[in-house]
């Protein structure tokens, strides 16, 4: 082919190095480090020490590709440039980057992990010395009553470990004798429930509704530690109160299927004046 004067033709390409040629830039173009997705360990471990999803990924691309420009971080994070700018301002004014100048421009360098660590042990420092002042503060605002609730069988049986955990050495309760035996059965509350506070040496004085049930009840007085006397029959009295310490609880018949605690004193001291004077009143056991 002719060319003019002084003009030398490119060598021609053979399509076997047109084909490598695109090869290559096609691996450029889908280059994994172009839009690789970070392992959810790294990111949940940054998310740990206060960074969020996106905080995360522009952090670990930034160790990755060193002093780098927002271009390159949105190409690196698939994120836009837009959105990348304010992430970038924050984690730089928590210290976690650091913006300098090259000809390139604006580049943003990634601080190495070592800061964080030495930032989240400075923390931990910061909040153990302040435990003891958040640990005396529990509490200080809320005197009042605290009020819990249980259900059904596993909540009497949690009630009840609450009681024996309490301390007290005697508790006051005022019951038809009747509703425990809806939450669980006799072997039960004899075997595990009377049979613990017997072994803790908690008495009892029981003030219940007079039956053929309670007249078998109170034969057993002596040996399971406990005092009762006797309410007229035919007293109504589907809920049980139990009055231990400065808490009082109410347990509903498994209709209601609800044990209510309140931790007050002044609703305790109340209740034990007017199981004393029904107490005072009431049938005494021959």
């Amino acid at each position: 082919m002719e060319t003019p004067s002084g003009y030398a033709e490119p060598p021609r390409r053979s399509v076997e190095e047109f084909d490598n040629t695109w090869a290559r830039v096609l691996r450029w173009v889908c280059h994994p480090m172009k839009h690789m997705q970070y392992s959810g360990q790294l990111v949940n471990a940054l998310r740990a020490v206060g960074f969020d999803a996106k905080e995360a990924r522009v952090y670990l691309a930034g160790l990755e590709l060193g002093p780098t420009t927002v271009l390159e971080l949105s190409r690196r994070t698939q994120l836009a440039r837009t959105t990348l700018y304010p992430i970038l301002e924050d984690l730089r004014q928590r210290g976690y980057f650091r913006l300098g100048k090259t000809k390139r421009g604006s580049v943003y360098a990634a601080e190495p992990p070592s800061v964080l660590e030495r930032q989240l042990q400075e923390r931990t420092v910061e909040f153990t010395t302040m435990l003891p002042q958040l640990t005396a503060l529990r509490g200080t605002v809320h005197e009042g009553a605290g009020v819990s609730l249980y259900e059904g069988s596993e909540g009497f049986r949690q009630l009840w470990q609450k009681i024996f955990r309490s301390g007290v050495k005697e508790y006051a309760i005022l019951t038809s004798g009747v509703g425990f035996l809806e939450f669980v059965k006799e072997p039960y509350l004899v075997d595990r429930i009377i049979a613990e506070r017997i072994r803790r040496g908690i008495r009892s004085k029981h003030l219940i509704v007079d039956s053929s049930t309670a007249r078998k009840i109170v034969t057993r007085d002596h040996e399971e530690l406990r005092e009762s006397r006797l309410l007229p029959r035919g007293t109504t009295l589907p809920a049980t109160i139990l009055i231990f310490g400065e808490e009082v609880a109410f347990m509903t018949t498994r209709r209601e299927n609800t044990m209510v605690l309140i931790a007050s004193g002044e609703t305790a001291i109340s209740l034990r004046t007017l199981f004393d004077l029904l107490w005072a009143s009431a049938e005494r056991v021959a």
